[in-house]
């Protein structure tokens, strides 16, 4: 008893994160449906990986590595999203720090932003098969999650210009909704 009780005391202290290595966190909610949108206070750390994840993807596998997961990464100065195990460069600020995350999955889509900067970073069509949820790794320093926050006004911009590109590559015209007018809604 007096063993557990130790290793009980011991993985509550800041040494229990003092060693080299990544560490990894899930939410608590898979989503099915509907849009969400969070952001992630990234502070200092300079190596991490930020996506969504099916219940089934492989816990000893970096996120983006499988094809269950989709993730927006840092590592040093190199911005990367990864899915499948395919790396793609994107550019990004190197004084990225507030990254915007929006999931609308019922219109099949993954999106990243700098939150600071208002500026759209990717963007993963996704045919979601599975409920998702949202992961988090991290490699040095820390980070902050801020869930349940309203979808930003930028976003909405953001959204609706690529829907338009989307639409005018496959020869569609958009239309406005006059029910539409002045709601907040993910595209």
């Amino acid at each position: 008893m007096e063993k557990d009780e130790s290793s009980l005391k011991k993985s509550h202290t800041p040494e229990r994160f003092s060693g080299t290595g990544s560490y990894g966190a899930a939410g608590n909610v898979f989503i099915d449906s509907g849009c969400h949108y969070w952001e992630v206070l990234l502070g200092a750390s300079t190596w991490y990986a930020i996506g969504v994840a099916y219940k089934s993807a492989p816990k000893n596998e970096w996120s983006g590595k499988n094809s269950s997961s989709w993730v927006f990464s840092r590592c040093n100065n190199n911005f990367m999203v990864r899915h499948d195990g395919k790396e793609m460069l994107v550019e990004a600020s190197l004084q990225l720090r507030r990254l915007g995350v929006l999931l609308d999955y019922d219109n099949n889509s993954l999106s990243f932003y700098d939150a600071m900067n208002s500026q759209h970073i990717h963007t993963f069509e996704i045919s979601f098969l599975l409920p998702v949820v949202p992961t988090f790794m991290i490699w040095n320093k820390s980070v902050m999650i801020l869930s349940g926050l309203p979808v930003p006004d930028f976003v909405d911009g953001v959204a609706s210009d690529l829907q338009e590109q989307q639409q005018q590559q496959m020869g569609l015209c958009r239309q406005e909704s006059p029910y539409l007018t002045g709601m907040k809604t993910c595209h």
